[in-house]
Formats: C-alpha cells, sequence, structure tokens
C-alpha cells in the first residue's frame, strides 16, 4: 500500500513538471523588444584633434650667440614688440668695431681730400687769372713768351692735380659707401640679438636659458593669442569623401565636462601625410582645421574629441544598431515580433550613428523588433516580449 502511495506521489510530481514545461513553452522565451521609431540620424567622422593658436609666432636664432638674459618666461603675457631676451655675438661685435674704424678713416680722408681739392680749386682760380694777365702784357709784347707759356703750364699743373685728387675722392667715396651698407647690414644683425615678440599673447614655449650657447636655426620663444584658438585634426584619407569646409563639428573633451562646443571646418589641407597609430600602423591622414565659436576653457594643447556632422537624414525610420544584424551574403537582416513570435525580416539600411541605424526599406514605423539582433532566435519562434524603450 505504501509503494503504491509513492508511485502514484512520483506520477503526480511528473504531471505537474509537465504541465508547468508546457505552459511554459506556451509563453515563450522573455526577450527585449523595441518598437520602430522616426526621427532623425546624422552620419558622423570622429577623431581626436588637439587645440593651437590660430595666431602663433615662432622665433628661431639666425646666428651663432650666447644667451645674456631672458627677461620673461613660460605663460607670460607680453605685449606685441616687447623684449622676451638679449643675445650676444661677441664676433659681430669685434666686425662691427672693425668695419665703424674704417669707416671713419675713410671718412676722414675724403674730407682731407675735399680740403686740398679747395686749396688747389683756389690756385687754380689765382692761376687762370695771372695767365689771362700775361696773355694780355705778351700779346702787347711787354711780356715773354717764356712768361706766358710758364702761366699756361701752372694753370694746366693745377688742372691735372684737380683732377687727380677727384679720382682720389671717388675712389674713397665708394669705399664709404661700401662701409657704410656692410655697417647697416652688421647693426641689422646686432638688432636681431634682442628678441622681440611679433604678436601681443602669451609665452608658449620659452626653452633657451642664460649663458645657453646658440646655434642658427634654435628655437628661442614661441608666442601665441590665447583668445583665438581652433582644433587640428588629422582625418583618415578614406573617411574625408564627405568631409566639406562649413559643416557643423562639435567637440567634447574631460576638460570641457558635460559640455559641448560647437566649431566648422574651417580648412582642409590639400594633400595626406603619413601618420604612424598608436598600433604601429602607417595611415595616410588629411589635416583637418575646425574654428571654434568659443574655446570655453580650452587651452593650446588639449586633446579634444572632434565629431563632423557629414550627413544628415531627417524623418527616417530607426532601430537600434544592434537590432539589426548582417547575413553572410551582406544583407541585412532583423527579427520583427507579430503575435507572439519571430518573424525574420530583410531590410534595406541607410546611414547609421552610435545607437540607430536608418531603415529604407522592409519595416514600418511601430513595428515591433527584437533589440538584440544577435540572439539565436528561429524564425515563428513563440517569444513573450519586454518593451524596453
Amino acid at each position: 500500500m505504501k509503494r503504491r502511495k509513492k508511485i502514484y506521489l512520483g506520477l503526480g510530481i511528473i504531471a505537474i513538471l509537465a504541465v508547468g514545461a508546457l505552459v511554459f513553452t506556451n509563453q515563450g522565451t522573455e526577450v527585449e523588444t523595441v518598437r520602430v521609431k522616426q526621427g532623425s540620424i546624422t552620419r558622423k567622422v570622429v577623431d581626436t584633434g588637439y587645440v593651437q593658436p590660430v595666431t602663433e609666432s615662432s622665433l628661431y636664432a639666425t646666428q651663432n650667440a650666447r644667451v645674456v638674459r631672458v627677461l620673461v618666461e613660460t605663460g607670460q603675457s607680453v605685449k606685441k614688440g616687447q623684449t622676451l631676451a638679449i643675445l650676444e655675438n661677441r664676433d659681430l661685435a669685434i666686425q662691427i668695431n672693425e668695419v665703424r674704424t674704417r669707416l671713419a678713416q675713410a671718412e676722414a680722408n675724403a674730407s682731407s681730400i675735399r680740403a686740398a681739392m679747395e686749396r688747389i680749386h683756389l690756385e687754380l682760380e689765382n692761376a687762370q687769372e695771372n695767365l689771362s694777365r700775361v696773355k694780355e702784357l705778351y700779346m702787347a709784347g711787354a711780356a715773354t713768351k717764356a712768361k706766358f707759356e710758364a702761366a699756361q703750364l701752372k694753370g694746366e699743373t693745377y688742372q691735372q692735380s684737380l683732377k687727380e685728387q677727384q679720382s682720389q675722392l671717388d675712389s674713397i667715396l665708394a669705399q664709404v659707401s661700401g662701409l657704410r651698407e656692410n655697417l647697416e647690414q652688421l647693426t641689422s644683425k646686432e638688432k636681431q640679438l634682442t628678441i622681440r615678440s611679433p604678436i601681443g599673447g602669451i609665452i608658449l614655449n620659452l626653452p633657451i636659458e642664460e649663458h645657453q650657447v646658440l646655434a642658427p636655426g634654435i628655437l628661442l620663444a614661441t608666442v601665441a593669442d590665447p583668445n583665438k584658438l581652433e582644433v587640428k585634426t588629422d582625418i583618415l584619407s578614406d573617411d574625408l569623401r564627405e568631409v566639406k569646409v562649413g559643416q557643423k563639428v562639435t567637440i567634447t573633451s574631460p576638460v570641457l565636462g558635460e559640455r559641448k562646443l560647437v566649431g566648422k571646418v574651417k580648412e582642409i589641407y590639400p594633400r595626406a601625410v603619413e601618420k604612424q597609430s598608436s598600433l604601429g600602423v602607417i595611415q595616410r591622414r588629411v589635416p583637418v582645421i575646425i574654428s571654434l565659436n568659443d574655446p570655453a576653457n580650452l587651452k593650446p594643447g588639449y586633446e579634444v574629441k572632434v565629431a563632423i556632422e557629414t550627413l544628415i537624414r531627417s524623418n527616417v525610420l530607426l532601430v537600434p544598431h544592434e537590432a539589426a544584424r548582417t547575413l553572410e551574403d551582406g544583407r541585412k537582416e532583423v527579427m520583427a515580433v507579430v503575435d507572439g513570435r519571430i518573424k525574420r525580416r530583410l531590410v534595406e539600411t541607410g546611414i547609421s550613428d552610435n545607437e540607430n541605424i536608418e531603415i529604407i526599406s522592409g519595416l514600418q514605423l511601430e513595428d515591433e523588433i527584437i533589440k538584440d539582433g544577435s540572439l539565436d532566435l528561429k524564425d515563428k519562434a513563440k517569444v513573450k516580449p519586454v518593451r524596453v524603450d
């Protein structure tokens, strides 16, 4: 009797489990679903960029020199024309002194010759007056021919001497002109030893220090206007086909917090350059300059993320990006839920963003679909939909 009771009890439990399994099967697998919605979607080219000044000027050493004084420091505000540093070129100073000495001597020689020419000119005038008197006497027979010829010779001698002095003066004046030009070039070079800011702004970089020896081409300082900033980004050449000047750009950065800045594509460089990615891959990238409406608290050198809006579609059907899966032949498919059962549908898709993908055909507005298209659910399988949108 007890054995029969145990058998009946076991059969009852099995029956209950079977009924439960049947009920569960009839209810179907619980899945998250969403409705096809209508809205706008924007295709973006997203990359990393760096903030840089619109106006920036780098100053370089133009000659061998030594740093005597550095009058500013990095981050300091400066005015246009303000002295940043003073350099010294001893060889140049020696050359300038030598040229000045030679110039002074040449100018003194020129002055001496001019004075001599003035004396000769007076002597010539006296000789010409004497010749005129002797000639009259000679014509009247009151002076000898020898005296007349002597007066003539004296005048000619002074004329020849005057020509020689003029020739010497011309030569010395040419020397003076050359020395002055040389001195002007040297003093212009000397002025370059006083380093002045070409613009008003802040010192971004000041890599020199006092007593440092410099060679031509060494960077002395970089000055920039901190109030006018832009972003430079290097876009993959394959992503550039839809990027155009004037397109809207959204700029984000941890330093901005939740704030998003707005800018525009200002310039696209005419050629690509080779860049090595963080993984060591050589890529062809094109520099793109983005203007900022308001730089907020960004500073030169800050890293930002830029999103260039290349294409916008409005009033289109949208589903979550993960709802559509790609088949082996490249076509797209979603799983619709109709009367509690799965119905696989091929769809034609358009552009996508980080969240949604555009549906061109294959679905209707408010159709219910499985949110996760990667789930392994067979066509016509019964499901229990749970709306999550």
